[in-house]
């Protein structure tokens, strides 16, 4: 008797329990759609920043191969010059040695801060774009739109309980509002990923133009180096002179 007691006892409990108020089930139905427009915007933002993680490598990558190519190309003059110099020692005086050892050593160390330059000015480019262009869009559209998670219980939490009528108006209020800002997140992250191009553009364009300035300069002290050699430093021994 007591086992069918229980029994009947916790059927009505499991009714009650799969059966949703009229109430219950209007909250249920608005989470379910705002939870979906969380989830999808959290999946949607994910792709997205791995994909513009994937552009920022590529970007670095880029500068990195451009101002390898220029770090070997300065290297191989600055080995060129100090060989000639050494070379050329005993063949010019201690005078004109003296001048060049110390041109040397002032232009050298132009050379790398010419050609640091252009790495500051390609470094701070990434940075803008590793940090700036995208990545503060999507924290933002991660962390409004999470909140959909929870709005209902919030919602109801601010709500005269007794009110349905106007719970129904702010939850409908809220899940377009979520609606029309995830729709405008979709679209301005889209927008920053596609302006990544531009930015690379003109870096690319930039560092070029920089590099081949930087090597321009050494190569005409480098010129001036092998003249200064090959007439042993007559031009500055006058002047010396004089």
């Amino acid at each position: 008797m007591m086992t069918k007691w229980l029994l009947l006892t916790w059927s009505a409990f499991g009714s009650v329990l799969l059966t949703s108020s009229p109430a219950e089930g209007f909250l249920l139905e608005y989470q379910n759609e705002l939870a979906n427009i969380s989830s999808l915007a959290v999946r949607e933002v994910t792709a997205s920043w791995a994909d513009n993680s994937e552009l920022n490598g590529l970007f670095n990558r880029r500068i990195l191969a451009q101002i390898g190519d220029a770090t070997v190309q300065m290297r191989h003059r600055d080995e060129y010059v100090a060989d000639l110099l050494e070379n050329e020692r005993d063949s010019i005086s201690d005078l004109c040695w003296e001048f060049l050892e110390q041109y040397y050593a002032f232009y050298r160390a132009l050379w790398g801060v010419d050609l640091k330059n252009c790495v500051r000015e390609a470094y701070q480019d990434l940075e803008y774009d590793r940090l700036d262009r995208f990545r503060p869009q999507a924290s933002s559209a991660q962390r409004i739109l999470k909140t959909a998670t929870y709005q209902a219980i919030r919602t109801l939490s601010m709500s005269d309980i007794f009110d349905q009528q106007s719970i129904r108006a702010k939850l409908t209020e809220e899940l377009q509002s979520y609606q029309n800002t995830w729709e405008y997140y979709a679209t301005t992250l889209q927008e920053e990923l596609q302006r990544h191009d531009a930015i690379v553009s003109g870096t690319m364009g930039r560092l070029a133009v920089c590099i081949d300035r930087a090597l321009v300069y050494q190569q005409v002290d480098v010129d001036v180096i092998e003249e200064e050699i090959q007439t042993n430093c007559d031009n500055e021994a006058k002047r010396v002179a004089n």
